[in-house]
């Protein structure tokens, strides 16, 4: 089988997910994709974004880069393309799991606010507002899943190319 690896994902960012495939006899060509990081050559229908930092990059494109991403998720929907967002995260299973993940901007805010509170780190800005709950993250995947049709799937690294073979070659659902 060949599969299709989108240029706009820096090379070797993927490494697991690559040599996997290439370790079960697949082909990999790198080529840009309509949406997603990776696709079978022959049949774009399903789409996976790879999101190789787990949840804080999922944090990142929801809150930060919002805007972007959802025009991702709009164009899959439009194009009738199922988009599975894989999210590598060894300890998560599920978006109920989510909710209980401790984000570890919300982590570094705690101790920076204590550390203000008792005169110390002030060279260090505080950000205006606390990053938004795991609880709220959790909702907000929902939400992309509801209005979109956008899938969210969880592993842990080292299972990453092994999910990415069985959502693309049918068996793997998302969550």
């Amino acid at each position: 089988m060949i599969f299709v690896h989108d240029t706009r994902d820096k090379a070797n960012k993927h490494d697991n997910v690559d040599s996997y495939l290439l370790s079960r006899g697949h082909e990999i060509v790198r080529s840009k994709l309509y949406v997603g990081d990776i696709s079978l050559l022959m049949n774009q229908s399903v789409c996976v974004d790879l999101k190789g930092m787990g949840l804080k990059e999922v944090y990142s494109n929801l809150v930060q880069q919002h805007d972007r991403f959802k025009r991702e998720c709009v164009r899959a929907e439009e194009a009738h393309i199922r988009l599975v967002i894989l999210v590598e995260e060894k300890s998560i299973r599920s978006l109920e799991e989510v909710e209980e993940w401790q984000n570890p901007r919300a982590i570094q805010y705690a101790e920076l606010a204590m550390a203000h509170a008792r005169g110390k780190r002030l060279s260090t800005k505080l950000p205006n507002r606390p990053p938004i709950s795991s609880k709220r993250l959790a909702n907000m995947m929902r939400v992309m899943s509801a209005k979109y049709g956008v899938e969210w799937a969880f592993c842990s690294a080292r299972d990453a190319g092994r999910t990415v073979e069985e959502i693309l070659l049918g068996g793997g659902e998302g969550g």
